[in-house]
């Protein structure tokens, strides 16, 4: 969107994404790194935890991530973006939004991988008998196509960080399902 390149997208969201350390951003970082992109220097800076973080550089106001966080911020998304999103949703990917100066600039499509082990681990935790859920921020139809590509029945989407405590004392106790 706005004439800026794949190239100029991914130094954006690195920018803002340097200082942070969930797995998005490592993603992020990950994926500038390998094209030699190099992360600015930032003037401000402000993290909302499960929706995205928001910096100021070179005049610009930069935001980089959720739907909700873009639409919280009181951003359109055009159709394109749209589709993309439910394009990438239906994929099992997560999209993260990059606007610039209140405009929606472009996303990323990120790909959720498996740690070799993860399989192993999954078998481990069952032969003792425990219960198995994904408790997610993420959308819905990414967070099912995780629970399904691990062998796991139940889980739960959408959840804000400050939910995910409390949903686990209520698997804890029986009350949720």
């Amino acid at each position: 969107c706005q004439g800026f390149s794949q190239r100029e997208i991914l130094s954006f969201a690195a920018t803002a994404e340097a200082k942070q350390h969930h797995p998005i951003a490592r993603a992020i970082l990950y994926a500038a790194l390998e094209q030699g992109i190099v992360a600015r220097v930032i003037e401000s800076t402000a993290y909302e935890v499960g929706y995205g973080v928001q910096v100021k550089l070179e005049e610009k106001l930069i935001r980089v991530g959720s739907l909700r966080f873009m639409e919280m911020n009181a951003l359109v998304i055009p159709p394109d973006l749209q589709n993309l999103q439910a394009e990438a949703h239906k994929n099992g990917q997560t999209l993260v939004l990059v606007a610039v100066d209140d405009q929606p600039a472009g996303a990323i499509v990120l790909q959720p991988t498996l740690r070799p082990a993860v399989q192993k681990m999954i078998a481990e935790l069952r032969a003792r008998g425990l219960q198995l859920y994904i408790i997610s921020g993420d959308q819905e139809e990414p967070t099912r196509r995780l629970a399904e590509a691990l062998g796991i029945d139940r889980y739960f989407a959408n959840v804000r960080p400050e939910g995910k405590a409390g949903l686990v004392e209520q698997l804890q106790a029986g009350l949720a399902r």
